[in-house]
């Protein structure tokens, strides 16, 4: 019994040591994984731009400022409307062309229309004229009238405007006044277009200055009397695109005839919201209006801004209705 039981021991010794031998030579059998290599991602492609002067013909939706009166400012007081901005929107849309001698002008303002050709240019396109201008009357209605006039960087580059700080590429602008009759209603629009910046390229950090010119019209009631003015002036814009703030500072002028006074200084507050390319907002306290602006971003990683402004309230004693607007380029 005692050697059978050796015997078996060393049996089941023996069977031990060839398991644990076999496990061993399992173990250094094993190859060495390979390491996962993460595929290198495909660059997103820049987005391109059209760009002005304009190739052909082109119909644009607008951002916009708007506002009215009634009656015939060169008798007496008009009865002054509302004013306010709008984003970008088609119910303001034109179409425009570099062929001027041949195309036809458009811009409609919800179902309101009105058509320009070469024969209606009063201002025509020049290296000294920051603008061009249509404008028409109706000799059959006293006091009908429609004008049309656009930034002249849009036309052939030989007769875009000469003024550096009006020659945008991205970004252009037309403003559109028009009356039913001398006594009747009358509408000034204010209008940016352009190339927007696609969502992908907007910029989402760093604060950027936009060296800009402001245009604008004012009406004003004091005294039984009304004044229609030009606007001008200076004006800074500041974008921090990180937190999504814009920054607006007008010192508004206005000129009638050969004359320019200081008019005031507004200030103007709007936020651009996540994942967008405009903004909206409104002038804050101590501006001579209360008011709203409109704005969107043009080319390029925000290259041009764009801007419209709409003016309502008291100041200098005068009832004021103001439009206008604001274009800019880094």
């Amino acid at each position: 019994m005692i050697r059978r039981h050796i015997i078996m021991s060393a049996a089941l010794a023996g069977l031990a040591l060839a398991s644990c031998s076999g496990g061993d030579d399992d173990d250094d059998a094993s190859p060495t994984p390979t390491p996962t290599t993460s595929p290198t991602p495909t660059p997103t492609a820049s987005p391109t731009y059209a760009a002005f002067p304009l190739a052909a013909a082109a119909e644009f939706s607008t951002i916009n400022a708007t506002t009215s009166y009634t009656g015939n400012p060169d008798a007496g007081a008009v009865t002054l409307g509302v004013a306010g901005t709008e984003m970008l929107s088609n119910r303001v849309r034109l179409a425009t062309s570099n062929a001027i001698a041949t195309a036809d002008y458009v811009i409609r303002e919800n179902t309101e229309e009105a058509r320009f050709k070469q024969a209606n240019l009063t201002t025509p396109p020049a290296t000294t004229a920051p603008e061009f201008v249509f404008r028409t009357t109706d000799t059959a209605t006293a006091g009908k009238f429609s004008q049309l006039e656009f930034l002249n960087n849009t036309i052939a580059a030989a007769t875009n405007t000469s003024d550096t700080g009006l020659q945008f590429t991205q970004t252009s602008y037309a403003n559109w006044w028009r009356g039913d009759s001398a006594t009747g209603a009358k509408r000034i629009t204010y209008s940016v277009f352009g190339y927007p910046t696609a969502l992908t390229d907007m910029p989402t950090t760093g604060t950027q200055a936009y060296t800009s010119r402001v245009n604008a019209r004012l009406v004003s009631v004091a005294g039984g009397a009304t004044t229609i003015s030009r606007l001008g002036g200076t004006v800074t814009v500041s974008v921090n695109f990180a937190t999504g703030l814009v920054n607006v500072t007008m010192n508004l002028t206005t000129t009638n005839g050969a004359t320019t006074t200081p008019y005031g200084t507004f200030t103007a507050q709007g936020a651009i919201g996540v994942g967008n390319n405009q903004f909206t907002g409104s002038f804050t306290q101590g501006s001579p209006l209360s008011g709203t602006i409109s704005g969107g971003f043009f080319g390029s990683q925000a290259k041009e801004v764009g801007i419209t402004f709409a003016g309502t309230g008291t100041f200098n004693g005068a009832d004021q209705r103001l439009v206008g607007e604001v274009v800019g380029k880094k």
